[in-house]
């Protein structure tokens, strides 16, 4: 039986299916394989140059080689309605080495698409397809296109198991405060292994603004996961104040948010707040970083 993955746009309930090309593609789909071995939640963005399809960066995780490796297997450079492809993320322009982390999962639910790398067009490898929903999958990804970024999960199909109590780091970062921002998190076990993670870009935003988003993304994955008991660890003084009711939000921007923020914790039967050093979140500062960095190129590509 077919390993399967599941992409799912939490906010739309949409969930679909796909399975791996094991046969056509081994190398990649082990690839694809390992980088969900704990679910990553990111930013689906649809893809200007590409045709219909979307978009979603995933950094370095476990053991996948690092550089935007793609396995050169089961290439194609005319993508079917339903195929998802492995690319290489574009290189930051200043960075001093030539290609840069992470790779690019590219979800074509249309005809007449094509893969888009930093090098132009050029062939991807088709890693899964999509076996279940893809009716549905077609209408979220056309929403993507018309309503912008949208939040999506990708990780393993099959039952996970639910642990009882979590730790979760959240951060946030914003290049300029206001300025390209973005939100990471990290879910570990009360035993360190790691549950979930995610990375998302925010556009513009201040770091107080990111800080708050790491947190509700990260507690909604958390009790996605079954999670009863939550221990929150963050580096941000202001926000654990606020939440604990020593501080009043006094910013309209931040009320929404630290609203938000409270909704999403009382899912849980208990819960707690804690601020910790920057090297204590170090994992989550730099998920946060990474998401900021996309975010602010994504912004120069639509200044353009």
């Amino acid at each position: 039986m077919s390993r399967e993955i599941e992409l799912t746009f939490p906010e739309l309930e949409v969930t679909a299916h796909a399975e791996l090309c094991e046969d056509d593609a081994p190398l990649a789909s082990d690839l694809l394989w390992r980088l969900l071995e704990t679910p990553f939640v990111g930013s689906a963005v649809h893809a200007i140059y590409a045709g219909p399809a979307l978009l979603i960066h995933v950094p370095p995780r476990h053991d996948e080689p690092r550089g935007g490796q793609i396995p050169v297997e089961n290439e194609t450079n005319e993508p079917r309605p339903g195929d998802i492809m492995l690319l290489p993320p574009a290189s930051e322009d200043d960075a001093q080495e030539a290609v840069a982390e992470g790779v690019t999962v590219a979800i074509f639910y249309g005809e007449r698409g094509r893969p888009f790398t930093p090098a132009g067009w050029q062939p991807g490898v088709v890693v899964a397809r999509v076996s279940r929903r893809q009716d549905d999958l077609r209408a979220v990804c056309r929403r993507v296109r018309f309503e912008g970024l949208q939040e999506v999960r990708l990780g393993r199909s099959g039952a996970e198991a639910r642990p009882g109590a979590a730790l979760l780091h959240a951060d946030g970062a914003s290049l300029g405060n206001p300025g390209p921002a973005g939100a990471g998190f990290v879910i570990e076990g009360n035993d360190g292994r790691l549950l979930a993670e995610g990375s998302v870009p925010l556009g513009r935003a201040t770091n107080n603004v990111a800080e708050y988003q790491g947190l509700i993304l990260g507690a909604r994955e958390a009790a996605r996961l079954g999670v009863h008991n939550l221990r929150v660890l963050l580096d941000s003084e202001l926000i654990c104040h606020q939440l604990s009711g020593h501080y009043r939000v006094k910013s309209p921007g931040l009320k929404p948010l630290y609203q938000e923020a409270r909704r999403a914790l009382r899912a849980f039967s208990e819960f707690s707040v804690q601020h910790v050093p920057r090297k204590e979140n170090a994992r989550a500062d730099r998920l946060a970083g990474q998401a900021a960095r996309k975010s602010k190129e994504r912004m120069e590509k639509n200044a353009d």
